[in-house]
């Protein structure tokens, strides 16, 4: 008997480690992809923990979870302005927990279902107002130690405004996929969970074929062996902690500036080419 009951007590044990792993699956399932490689094997790993952690918790709501980044930014940009290095250094830690919170958010709507406009309205609000302060309070503190950088302020706000451009590459249809018939078992996830998995549907083009032959195609081939998805948001915040923590808060900011442009360049054309040969 007592063996018996070990092996019930050690079964009962596995199923209950069973189903937590199920129900962290679950949670993994639930967060947007394809992202950059930074927010997947960086910032998911935080923010994946904490929606397990207040899944059960109802007080905890996606949308408070979206203020409660946007609040930690929002102080992490007030140690910003101060301009010291351990200021800036505590403002970057706050800035990037703000990040991992900023995807638990999402995460935790797709996991309860608990999708509605304000919540996406609010989540794209709160990601604007956090970029302003961000660039503005690092301008500001900046300048506050080195008077004669008055041209921090230009590079500041060209970042912001390429940024501010990609953005909105992100938003307009033209840049989007052909539509495709839409299957109503889909419509019971979120938009982007939906084109996550028509993509991961969508016949890839054999070997050999023409349109894997031509010259786009094997730039994109080369292209999908660089870590970089065109500078979306996991990426800038990454950049940010890197040269931050190095306190190079100008080269940081020229950088973000630079490759902003370019991409504004960049993305639009390859979508477009995408767009063109997606509809032949």
């Amino acid at each position: 008997m007592p063996d018996q009951n070990a092996a019930a007590v050690g079964h009962n044990r596995g199923d209950r480690q069973e189903t937590e792993l199920t129900e962290f699956q679950k949670i993994y399932r639930c967060a947007k992809r394809p992202i950059d490689i930074w927010t997947n094997y960086l910032y998911y790993t935080i923010s994946l923990r904490i929606v397990y952690l207040v899944r059960n918790v109802r007080a905890v709501t996606p949308n408070g979870i979206t203020l409660f980044s946007l609040f930690l930014a929002l102080v992490g940009c007030v140690f910003y302005g101060l301009g010291s290095r351990p200021d800036v250094v505590t403002g970057l830690i706050l800035v990037q927990v703000s990040y991992v919170f900023d995807c638990a958010d999402g995460q935790l709507a797709r996991y309860r279902k608990q999708y509605s406009s304000i919540g996406g309205w609010l989540d794209m609000i709160a990601d604007r107002v956090k970029e302003f302060a961000v660039y503005f309070s690092l301008a500001y503190g900046y300048t506050r130690l080195h008077p004669g950088a008055a041209q921090v302020w230009m590079w500041a706000m060209v970042a912001l405004f390429a940024l501010y451009v990609l953005e909105y590459y992100g938003q307009v249809s033209m840049f989007k996929a052909p539509p495709r018939s839409a299957n109503p078992a889909d419509m019971s996830q979120p938009p982007d969970l939906r084109d996550e998995a028509r993509s991961a549907a969508a016949p890839s083009p054999e070997r050999g074929t023409p349109s894997e032959d031509d010259s786009f195609t094997r730039m994109q081939r080369w292209r999908s062996f660089i870590p970089f998805r065109g500078f979306i948001i996991g990426e800038q915040y990454f950049a940010m902690l890197v040269f931050l923590a190095f306190g190079a808060i100008y080269p940081y900011f020229v950088f973000v500036a630079v490759l902003g442009l370019l991409m504004c360049v960049y993305r639009p054309v390859v979508q477009a080419v995408k767009h063109r040969r997606a509809a032949l």
